[in-house]
């Protein structure tokens, strides 16, 4: 007798058990994958943050001024793009699920690829942004500047020099990077302003 209790008894901790860890362990991966998720968020916003205080330093030194700074991107960093001019605009985004509008000033953006198919998610969780000072080709409400606005007034900034994106790593690994902002003038030139970076990784 004792010994089919202890059977019956054994067999329904069992049950339990199973029960309870069908139950919590979905719960745990969700929490640890969500986890994960806003961690990546968070350094790349980091990041994004530490950018744009320097192209802002840069932009307001002039021409003639540089400076380095360096950072870490998480995992998943598909793409950045800065704000500029031309084929560079950066101001405000249109995502799946959200819309952040146009606000007239130059961006920084960091695309992620967070559920790993090695394609931006297009979702606003998946997209870090940060303001600059610097202007955008458009006005507050939407409305282009136009080319002689933008050609007098606006800075291009040089975004193809950043090492991001299946090539470097950045979609699987942890990159500590050092990038150098450094602002040109040239009368002369396609652009009058640039600001031109250059980034390595360590």
């Amino acid at each position: 007798m004792k010994g089919q209790l202890s059977i019956e008894f054994l067999a329904v901790l069992a049950a339990f058990l199973i029960v309870a860890a069908t139950i919590t362990m979905p719960m745990y991966l969700q929490a640890s994958a969500d986890a994960d998720r806003l961690s990546k968020i968070s350094e790349a916003k980091k990041a994004a943050t530490i950018m744009a205080n320097v192209l802002n330093n840069v932009y307001a030194m002039g021409p003639g001024s540089r400076l380095t700074v360096e950072y870490y991107l998480p995992p998943g960093v598909l793409a950045i793009r800065l704000g500029g001019y031309d084929e560079l605009d950066v101001d405000g985004i249109v995502t799946t699920n959200e819309t952040l509008p146009i606000n007239g000033r130059a961006d920084i953006q960091i695309l992620m690829d967070l559920n790993g198919d090695g394609m931006w998610d297009n979702t606003i969780e998946s997209s870090v942004i940060v303001d600059t000072i610097l202007p955008s080709r458009w006005n507050e409400d939407g409305s282009e500047r136009g080319d002689d606005w933008v050609r007098e007034n606006c800075v291009h900034v040089e975004e193809n020099k950043l090492k991001v994106g299946p090539g470097y790593g950045t979609l699987s690994a942890k990159t500590f990077h050092q990038t150098t902002f450094s602002y040109c003038y040239d009368p002369k030139g396609e652009y009058l302003r640039r600001i031109v970076v250059s980034d390595e990784i360590k």
